[in-house]
């Protein structure tokens, strides 16, 4: 379904959801929102066919409809472990339900920063972060650090603060892919108080406090990064 959430001018903007309506449009938004989404998506997998281990357990944080998850399942084969795909979000939730049918896949309606992160030799935290209180995310990421065994890896993904050169590509991107001034601006507003990025030298400097190490950039499209860092 076509994301035309912001199409019309709108005479209040109230702050951005993972409602009902967001769910329905989410491939098509993210698509059209993020360069090389679909490339992320598709190396988790195959992160997670290198790195998950015979018995353990996978997390998928902020899962959204499970694009992550879906290729890990795709990824692994039949090895057995546990995937544990969580969001907050009803409705992504639900749907991911109906498009993932593995039973290795646990998938949660909870915060991630109320569940247990324990034994796990991967977590995907793709486009999550960001939307976390930022007062939190050191936090969260030590939880994270201490739930994972020896060798494990962590996968972050997340826009990130850029010079204006980046931003204007970025908006060039959206533009290209069929947004109007109006559906980006309305977007952006939507955002402000929700999404609340850092430089990527934040994120690597947290990750450092929380406990991981070898904290290399794998991925890097205009204002927007895929991180990888090892236990």
């Amino acid at each position: 379904m076509k994301d035309e959430i912001y199409k019309l001018k709108q005479k209040g903007i109230e702050n951005f959801e993972f409602n009902e309506n967001v769910t329905k449009v989410f491939p098509d938004m993210i698509r059209r929102s993020i360069p090389g989404y679909e490339t992320i998506v598709a190396v988790s997998g195959l992160i997670a066919w290198n790195k998950i281990i015979k018995g353990t357990n996978c997390y998928d944080l902020g899962c959204s409809r499970g694009a992550t998850t879906s290729s890990i399942v795709q990824s692994i084969g039949n090895r057995p472990c546990t995937i544990h795909a969580v969001d907050t979000s009803t409705s992504m939730v639900s749907m991911a339900q109906k498009e993932i049918t593995d039973p290795r896949v646990r998938l949660r309606n909870k915060d991630i920063n109320d569940i247990a992160i324990t034994n796990a030799s991967t977590v995907f935290l793709n486009f999550t972060l960001q939307f976390i209180d930022p007062e939190i995310r050191q936090q969260l990421l030590r939880k994270i650090y201490l739930g994972c065994r020896p060798g494990a890896i962590l996968v972050l993904s997340e826009k990130v603060i850029t010079g204006t050169e980046y931003e204007n590509l970025h908006l060039q991107f959206k533009k290209q892919n069929g947004y109007s001034q109006l559906e980006i601006s309305q977007k952006r507003d939507a955002l402000e108080n929700v999404m609340r990025i850092d430089e990527v030298e934040t994120l690597e400097t947290n990750l450092t406090k929380a406990g991981f190490t070898n904290i290399r950039i794998w991925f890097r499209c205009l204002n927007w990064v895929s991180i990888l860092a090892d236990k």
